[in-house]
């Protein structure tokens, strides 16, 4: 047990490193490409000043030749006024900069508190429960129990570190998609196994109605997690005797993936909001979780060219429609 609380601890520690590392990468390319953006207008208020200096030299030369005055001082007025809107716009560049910089500082610090509250509690608990089991009063029967809680928070830290990794992965485009032609079927039955076990405990009906020989072009691995992402959803938020249904229909130019339950349902204006990383409804305080999982659904389903609609009612439940193209290999 040790070992494995080791083993996580280690982990934990190397997710935050690489982390703070994909920060750092992720905030210098912004860094130059600000820098770029500074640089290509301070070049053309160089060029504009040249230009004025140019101008004054003309000037003088126009003068002694008997050029009118009023054309000197309107090529003058015409250069300034050049000059001064680069300016303007490298004071809005910086203004806009600044106030982006700010934006994403703050974004960075409300991730990286949500993940510090979402890690806290399995580390808690794990060594709350292994002080408890070097404690030589301990019982068997108690030492078998506390070694089951701690497996659990175990499973419940990683299962954290992982969307964590997945998440960070999707951000920075680590992740290679394989997209093949395979029978749909195959990879929502691995979907639908993910969650089997927590419908199951809830006594929730699992329906599928999909064609088993149905081929369509997607990446196997990262869909499934994707459709168990929304699957487990469905069933997290379904109540005790629920439904959740699972229907495939293959149309002209894309294949839907429709995820139906019977739960607590979704209010119109939170339907974009459940997309967003580390998005949790203020009443899912009871349920585990980052509030990644649509988040990283969607990315996966968008980096395959497909779409996810969703429509809800409030006390009657939700519909995901996953929308995969039927791209088609040229025989």
């Amino acid at each position: 047990m040790e070992i494995s609380i080791a083993a996580v601890c280690g982990l934990c520690l190397l997710f935050c490193v690489g982390g703070f590392l994909a920060s750092y990468i992720y905030f210098r390319r912004k860094i130059v490409d600000f820098t770029d953006e500074v640089c290509e207008s301070a070049q053309e208020i160089l060029r504009q000043s040249q230009g004025l200096r140019k101008g004054s030299r003309e000037t003088a030369l126009q003068e002694s030749q008997g050029y009118a005055r009023r054309r000197q001082l309107k090529n003058q007025d015409t250069l300034t006024s050049k000059a001064v809107m680069e300016l303007d716009k490298l004071e809005r560049i910086l203004s806009r900069q600044a106030a982006q910089n700010q934006s994403e500082k703050e974004e960075v610090q409300k991730v990286v508190s949500e993940i510090s509250h979402q890690l806290k509690t399995p580390v808690s608990n794990i060594r709350m429960y292994q002080d408890m089991l070097d404690d030589e009063e301990v019982t068997e029967e108690e030492k078998k129990r506390f070694e089951k809680i701690i497996r659990q928070q175990l499973d419940k830290l990683e299962f954290l570190v992982e969307s964590l990794i997945h998440s960070s992965r999707l951000e920075q485009e680590m992740i290679h998609l394989t997209l093949v032609e395979k029978p749909i079927f195959q990879t929502l039955a691995k979907a639908v196994g993910g969650i089997a076990a927590a419908a199951e405990k809830k006594k929730i009906e699992l329906r599928v109605d999909c064609p088993k020989s149905l081929q369509v072009v997607h990446d196997v691995k990262w869909t499934a997690e994707a459709v168990e992402n929304i699957l487990d959803n469905a069933v997290k938020y379904t109540q005790e005797k629920g439904e959740v249904s699972l229907l495939v229909k293959e149309g002209e130019m894309y294949t839907k993936i429709q995820i139906e339950d019977t739960g607590k349902g979704i209010a119109p204006e939170h339907y974009n909001d459940i997309f967003k990383r580390f998005y949790r409804e203020k009443t899912s305080g009871q349920e585990e979780g980052l509030g990644l999982g649509l988040y990283l659904a969607r990315r996966i389903i968008s980096l395959q060219g497909g779409y996810i609609m969703v429509e809800s009612k409030l006390g009657k439940g939700s519909r995901f429609e996953i929308l995969l193209p039927n791209k088609r290999e040229e025989r």
